[in-house]
């Protein structure tokens, strides 16, 4: 964050600057790892060949979301179901909605078994933009010019608030603490405030009494934030074990000067904070994906320029340490159009186009390297290292050793994909 609206006890915090990877020792499993690495990589590459579709070799559920916001689950043997909305963070809940007659209808969908297991009615047209952890409440927007208007609803209490700012609110997570009156809500909604097209800062909704307020910081809570950010919000990937939601934001200015990119870190608990990303990664004009670990321990940023970083997630959370920097870069000897990341907990996969690359998932070294047929959009790696990979038009299974194990064609028409993950 660079340029500050002042406020009382703020202290600043540096989001989209240029701090270099560095060793830094801490309490983690990487503490021994050392400072960033940029030299290319050598690796032989094979080339898998097709098979013939086959669908039950998948995992039991799948679900991909789209840059429409379409999200699309399998089953084996089942055709693939549709819907457009937007996922709760946990991946199990969608909520959607329809207008008709002058009123939104909000349906809730169980991702793990396609059933809308609840639908309540609202007055005026609204749009989901985020669902709480536990996929009960949803948070909606009516925009108007320069004003908007947000409903948190339930499927047991229809609508429960309805509040009008004079400015251009977008709810984008839920508070995990909850009101003491007992009422089910959260004690906040955090919403990303736009002052302009790009420009943007963090508040957070009280939602006892609707009034906009300030974040702390997530690394001194006795602090509050109160900072403006130009930058453009590209993706974003959830912790589920620190309750963190992190975003990447390129495309960084202030006064006209680029300043890269930054991962912005939501706390859902209690504060946010902006992470600076090695500008080795060339994140700031090139397309870029995040991916944290299964347990939580750590976070990875990867660039289509072959750049990837590695940060503790404990670092962040840890305000008595040093201002947090990546544990370990590498740099994949690959350019490509488009990247995707995944980590499982023995190693992280990245996907330049149709070249996947196995990373150890501490030293980021590379342990092997292949071709695929397809240009990879998103990828989830499994409990048992075989990769699930989604792209050109498909989505297929590969082996540790390469080997192609199922594929499913995705609906025609389908969009770019954000995301891809197995229901729980």
């Amino acid at each position: 964050m660079r340029k500050t609206v002042v406020v009382a006890v703020l202290v600043l915090v540096s989001c989209g600057g240029s701090t270099p990877s560095s060793t830094l020792e801490g309490p983690s499993d990487t503490a021994t790892t050392k400072s960033a690495s940029t030299t290319p990589v050598e690796v032989a590459t094979t080339v898998a060949q097709p098979i013939k579709d086959e669908q039950a070799a998948f995992p039991a559920r799948l679900a991909l979301t789209t840059k429409d916001s379409e999200i699309v689950t399998f089953s084996p043997n089942v055709e693939p179901v549709s819907t457009w909305g937007v996922v709760a963070p946990t991946g199990k809940v969608a909520a959607t909605t329809v207008f008709a007659d002058g009123k939104t209808t909000i349906r809730w969908h169980d991702l793990m078994t396609d059933a809308i297991t609840a639908e309540v009615t609202i007055d005026g047209e609204f749009r989901a933009t985020a669902v709480e952890q536990g996929g009960k409440i949803v948070a909606l927007i009516d925009p108007a010019d320069g004003s908007t208007t947000v409903v948190l609803a339930t499927p047991e209490q229809g609508e429960m608030r309805r509040w009008t700012f004079p400015t251009v609110v977008v709810p984008e997570a839920f508070a995990n603490a909850f009101a003491p009156e007992g009422n089910g809500l959260p004690i906040g909604v955090f919403v990303i405030e736009y002052l302009a097209a790009d420009t943007y800062r963090v508040r957070v909704i009280d939602t006892a009494s609707g009034q906009l307020g300030l974040p702390l910081n997530l690394r001194d809570k006795s602090q509050t934030v109160d900072e403006v950010m130009t930058a453009v919000s590209r993706t974003a990937v959830f912790e589920p074990m620190h309750q963190l939601l992190f975003t990447l934001y390129q495309d960084a200015t202030e006064g006209g000067e680029d300043l890269g990119a930054f991962i912005h870190t939501l706390g859902l608990i209690n504060g946010v904070w902006c992470l600076d990303v090695p500008p080795s990664l060339g994140l700031a004009d090139h397309p870029g994906a995040l991916a944290v670990s299964p347990g939580g321990e750590r976070l990875y940023a990867a660039s289509s320029t072959g750049g990837v970083a590695m940060f503790v997630i404990n670092d962040l959370t840890d305000f008595s340490a040093d201002m947090p920097v990546a544990r370990q870069t590498a740099h994949l000897d690959a350019k490509a159009s488009r990247v995707a990341i995944g980590a499982s907990a023995r190693e992280v996969v990245v996907a330049l186009d149709g070249t996947i690359y196995r990373l150890d998932p501490i030293t980021l070294a590379v342990r092997d390297s292949f071709a695929w047929d397809m240009s990879v959009e998103a990828l989830t790696v499994l409990a048992d290292d075989n990769i699930v990979l989604a792209g050109t038009g498909r989505m297929t299974m590969v082996s540790p050793d390469e080997h192609l194990l199922a594929q499913r064609v995705l609906p025609a028409l389908t969009e770019e994909v954000t995301r891809l993950a197995v229901v729980n």
